[in-house]
């Protein structure tokens, strides 16, 4: 069973893909900031997420990749609340096979510095085209692509409903390995520096 560490006006977005016949997922972290969304915020939500990636990730992926959907889940209590979907069934826009499922970028998440030393979520994109790695490197131009689309979801998150109350968090579920009684969770100041975007492994996913 997935660990879960409730997140009080705290939503999780699953971005779910299909790649060789299997579903992949990497998922991100939004709050409400007053804690008045309801359900036409939370379909707000879900589809300017959609948006953003079928604008800002998936034109660079390969063709072998399908984004399916997106779903967002409330947080607050367990089990989680389904909040809303939107399908998109899109395939990535790269003409060009695509690494191994297991094989993806890995893109660390920056809060504020009061927090640097706790561990925190991360996002392994799938689907990358052979051109986008040399050897066992994320070329320089992919890096400034996943680093700008990533960029662009800080400001993006606030435009989806009216009065601005969504905002892209990163959060931690554990500490000193054990889960804890609440999500720590913080604004996201955006994606790591470009050139410490590098390749991962999505074998298992690890709690953030």
């Amino acid at each position: 069973m997935a660990l879960f560490v409730p997140f009080p006006d705290g939503y999780q977005a699953h971005i779910v893909y299909s790649l060789d016949g299997k579903n992949v997922e990497n998922r991100l972290w939004f709050f409400d900031r007053f804690g008045a969304a309801g359900t036409t915020e939370y379909q707000q939500l879900s589809d300017g997420i959609a948006a953003w990636h079928t604008a800002n990730i998936l034109p660079f992926l390969s063709s072998d990749i399908e984004l399916v959907f997106v779903r967002v889940d409330a947080w607050a209590s367990d089990p989680p609340v389904f909040a809303a979907a939107t399908p998109v069934l899109l395939n990535g826009g790269v003409a060009e096979q695509s690494h191994t499922s297991n094989v993806a970028a890995s893109v660390r998440f920056v809060w504020p510095s009061d927090f640097r030393s706790e561990r925190k979520n991360k996002n392994f994109v799938p689907g990358l085209p052979l051109s986008a790695v040399d050897l066992n490197t994320i070329t320089a131009t992919y890096k400034d692509i996943l680093f700008e689309a990533y960029a662009a979801l800080i400001d993006a998150a606030p435009t989806w409903s009216t009065g601005n109350i969504w905002r892209w968090y990163v959060a931690s579920l554990v500490d000193d390995n054990a889960p804890r009684s609440e999500m720590l969770a913080a604004r996201s100041i955006g994606p790591v520096n470009r050139d410490l975007i590098k390749l991962g492994q999505r074998r298992r996913r690890l709690p953030a």
